[in-house]
């Protein structure tokens, strides 16, 4: 990288153009003089003590007392990462506060659903959510998209995938960990479109996988909203996997209980591989009356059809129909399901 283009980053980070050009300097010459700094640099002699001790003050330097008064770079990689970590402090509170500013007049949480332009924005928007997810990712795409994931699928062995491709006649090794549920797609609504999602929290969704020189050109759809996202869950079993071949179903023995869910439909879809009665905690919100609830007992039974999705649990002495997020027919709105066994 040019000193030019790492002065133009420096600045952005805070520094002047000055104390970029006399940090760079003791990064190179070491401990220094201000007038070794002054004559190296270019700062003038009448502005270099302003500036060695502005940047003292924001860590980038160390002030070697003595005769003469030394000047010492802080390493690098200890000054960016605490910037790095103040900054996404930062970005995090800001967060709250315009979410918080949103509710005061809408209520309710602010939505996000984008439009994201490129492929390679596209595919860094999906590793972030296979990264990100902390208990199942559901994803639909073809296998040359699939293999572009290879790595991160690789890293996950802590959460549930349930994966459906225009698979090659044999499965990669890659694709046989204990914690892949695989399928194999079914045909016509296989040309619709590619779906990737993360727990409730993020899904992204987009058409055909474009040629090299298409790629600027191509876009996808990001969203960030539980309801949202819900309801593309709820397109992905519907759809797809319900029109697809389960070639390789997750090793739920050899898996490290327990095992947290935010769909119902994927709850539904392991315990009909795993079978019933099957020892659970489930928390949510009650459908009448939005109170929060938590269930401790045994699922009994599910119901599962294109049109509705819920678990029976027997807990307190009582049968509860639970169903996932937006849930109106059922006793409980599902936010969480933890098989214990």
């Amino acid at each position: 990288m040019r000193e030019e283009e790492i002065i133009e980053k420096l600045q952005k980070l805070g520094l002047t153009k000055y104390e970029s050009l006399a940090y760079i300097t003791l990064l190179k010459l070491g401990p220094s003089k201000a007038t070794d700094i002054t004559k190296e640099s270019g700062i003038p002699h009448t502005r270099v003590y302003d500036v060695l001790s502005s940047l003292h003050r924001k860590g980038f330097v160390d002030v070697m007392h003595g005769t003469p008064r030394l000047y010492r770079p802080v390493n690098p990689e200890v000054v960016l990462e605490r910037i790095k970590e103040e900054f996404i402090e930062d970005i995090e509170k800001l967060k709250e506060a315009f979410v918080e500013l949103y509710k005061q007049t809408h209520g309710q949480e602010l939505p996000e659903i984008w439009t994201i332009l490129g492929f390679d924005n596209t595919l860094e928007r999906v590793q972030h959510i296979i990264r990100t997810a902390r208990y199942e990712v559901l994803i639909n795409t073809p296998y040359e998209f699939l293999e572009l994931l290879r790595r991160d699928i690789k890293a996950r062995k802590d959460v549930i995938f349930v994966i459906i491709t225009n698979l090659p006649d044999e499965i990669p090794d890659w694709l046989k960990a204990d914690n892949i549920l695989l399928a194999r797609t079914g045909g016509a609504p296989w040309l619709m479109a590619s779906w990737i999602i993360g727990d409730a929290d993020y899904s992204i969704f987009f058409g055909a996988i474009p040629k090299d020189r298409r790629r600027e050109k191509f876009y996808s759809f990001w969203a960030k909203s539980p309801r949202a996202v819900f309801q593309y869950m709820h397109w992905f079993y519907t759809i797809y996997f319900d029109n697809s071949e389960v070639v390789k179903p997750i090793n739920y023995e050899a898996l490290s209980k327990p095992l947290t869910f935010v769909n119902v439909r994927t709850l539904i879809t392991i315990l009909k591989h795993v079978g019933l009665p099957r020892e659970a905690e489930i928390t949510g919100k009650l459908v009448d009356t939005r109170e929060p609830v938590e269930l401790h007992g045994k699922i009994v039974d599910y119901e599962y059809t294109p049109l509705v999705a819920n678990v029976t649990i027997e807990a307190g002495g009582n049968r509860w129909k639970v169903g996932g997020i937006s849930s109106y027919v059922e006793d409980v709105e599902g936010e969480k399901f933890i098989l214990l066994e």
